[in-house]
């Protein structure tokens, strides 16, 4: 299970992107063909919203945390920078327990998942890379990243360079490409996970 976190919402719009489209509008419709081309691959997937609708991180959270996710990406957009940034969590490891069988504090439950989720970035900073799409990588402690109970990347999509805006079509689908193919690969190292 992958579960796909379009950001904002209902009456958090997000970001104007380009000619003032709203970034919740935007990320919604690349989540929607994500997670049909993940499910058409065999990899069942979710979204936290499937339309214009306000969700608090909590409940964003407690959706992901609910399906005992295998993975989950926040995907977010800015008009600024290039490529793709990426980030996992700011918090410091847990320690060695088996974050599944434990408890875990709302406000931290990432720290258990912090080797696998760079794990999971690393996955998809390959694939991206592959496409010849400039990523950067960074770590930040931010909701509802930090209380997710599995592993978990932020996905922030920039224009590709001042040529290539966020709408060019071509750029959209070479981003959810290698973002599937990073997945697959992903599914097929946490299937060898004991």
């Amino acid at each position: 299970m992958v579960v796909l976190d379009p950001a904002h919402g209902g009456a958090d719009a997000g970001a104007l992107l380009g000619a003032g489209d709203p970034e919740k509008n935007f990320i919604m419709t690349l989540a929607i063909r994500l997670h049909a081309l993940l499910n058409a691959r065999g990899i069942h997937s979710i979204l936290t919203r499937d339309g214009d609708t306000t969700l608090d991180n909590n409940t964003r959270a407690t959706i992901a945390n609910s399906t005992h996710a295998a993975a989950c990406v926040l995907l977010h957009a800015t008009s600024t920078g290039n490529g793709v940034h990426m980030y996992t969590s700011s918090l410091p490891a847990a320690g060695p327990q088996d974050a599944r069988r434990a408890f875990l504090p709302w406000q931290t439950a990432q720290a258990s998942y912090e080797m696998e989720s760079l794990r999971l970035e690393s996955d998809m900073n390959s694939a991206l890379t592959r496409q010849h799409i400039p990523v950067l990588l960074a770590r930040t402690s931010i909701m509802p990243l930090d209380s997710m109970a599995c592993p978990a990347v932020v996905v922030e999509i920039a224009p590709f360079d001042v040529k290539t805006p966020l709408t060019d079509l071509t750029y959209q689908e070479q981003i959810i490409e290698a973002l599937a193919t990073a997945l697959q690969a992903w599914r097929s190292d946490w299937r060898m996970q004991p």
